[in-house]
Formats: C-alpha cells, sequence, structure tokens
C-alpha cells in the first residue's frame, strides 16, 4: 500500500527546483501558489516573475520530474500564470 500524497511531500520535492536565473528554490520565492491532491494526480498553480520569464518552461520540466518522482504519483498538471505589474 502506498503512502498518501501530502502537501508536505510536495513542498519538500519541490524545495530542490531552483529557479535557474536567481538560483533560489521556488519554495522560498513563493512561486507555488495552490496544489491540489487526488489518489495519485496533483495539480499544481505557479505564479513566475514575468510573462517572459526565459526559463518558464525549464521550471515547469523540473517541478513535474521533481514531483513525478514521489511515491504514489502518477500524473502531475502545472498551471502557470504571471505576477501582475502595480
Amino acid at each position: 500500500m502506498t503512502t498518501p500524497i501530502t502537501e508536505a511531500m510536495i513542498y519538500q520535492a519541490l524545495e530542490n527546483v531552483m529557479d535557474p536565473e536567481i538560483n533560489h528554490n521556488i519554495v522560498e520565492l513563493g512561486f507555488i501558489q495552490d496544489i491540489d491532491i487526488v489518489d495519485d494526480y496533483v495539480h499544481l498553480e505557479i505564479q513566475l516573475t514575468t510573462p517572459s520569464c526565459p526559463h518558464a518552461d525549464e521550471i515547469v520540466g523540473m517541478i513535474k520530474a521533481a514531483v513525478q518522482a514521489l511515491d504514489g504519483v502518477n500524473e502531475v498538471e502545472v498551471e502557470r500564470a504571471c505576477m501582475k505589474e502595480a
């Protein structure tokens, strides 16, 4: 039997995902806005700093790989938005 997936497990995995441009992890940077877990499916909403973030696709790929590596995760979806200008 697989251990249920928790937000804490996901955050811990995401602490290893670094923004390549500023070399800080995405959890510290506050990129994770929402996490939904349904059985073996994980949906994450992230918010990047700019609409033209040059590393957006790379960051999304790293997020998917980190979460997919957790026991019990079968599917990961990442929805991204950008921070609005003040």
